[in-house]
């Protein structure tokens, strides 16, 4: 049955939904619902989804250990791959449908996520089109890179969906081309922004 409006109980239900918090049963519950349509619920996930989303723009940038930040890597590396082949995953993310922004290069395109403006550090989906080639730049502070579609080629290797790889602070990245097949997608942290090569030094 449609919702006519949100009441304070079901907007509960929805926020804890949004937050992944409720058990298995009345998840599942939450699911069927919205799989009918129900245009009240549907809406106020979606005010639920992008404030949950901003949360993490809300704490302040901490550099970790060495140690930490080395072991945290290894974890999501470990789990990255599984999580990639999940039809659920794949299903979610539908990434023809965002607002790509397009680039001075050929098939390539951004979807920003975050920018700093007292640091530089940028976050951001990448999208480039099989074959297609990506600036040589350098990392003034460091790169975190996840594959999350398709896959490239550069200097250091080839990796696909599911691969991390990180780029120390002042590497340069070369050399890059998308692999045939997908189009490549990205996630990346750059920590400090990047700079163009041809613009270095």
């Amino acid at each position: 049955m449609e919702h006519q409006e949100l009441t304070e109980e079901i907007s509960e239900q929805l926020a804890l939904y949004a937050l992944e918090a409720l058990d298995e049963v009345s998840t599942q519950e939450w699911q069927t619902h919205l799989a009918s349509g129900c245009p009240a619920c549907l809406a106020g996930l979606e005010q639920n989804q992008s404030a949950v989303a901003l949360l993490a723009y809300s704490v302040p940038l901490v550099s970790p250990s060495p140690r930490l930040k080395a072991r945290f890597m290894e974890r999501v590396k470990a789990a990255s791959a599984t999580v990639m082949d999940r039809p659920r995953l794949r299903r979610a993310i539908d990434f023809s449908a965002l607002p790509w922004q397009p680039s001075d290069y050929p098939g390539v395109s951004f979807h920003p996520l975050r920018q700093d403006d007292v640091t530089g550090t940028l976050v951001a989906l990448i999208r480039i089109q099989p074959g297609c080639a990506y600036v040589d730049h350098v990392h003034p502070g460091g790169e975190d890179c996840l594959v999350l579609q398709g896959g490239f080629r550069d200097r250091r290797g080839q990796y696909r969906a599911g691969d991390f790889v990180y780029y120390e602070p002042g590497s340069a990245h070369q050399d890059f081309h998308a692999l045939d097949g997908e189009e490549c997608v990205l996630m990346v942290v750059a920590h400090g922004g990047l700079q163009l090569l041809q613009d270095v030094g």
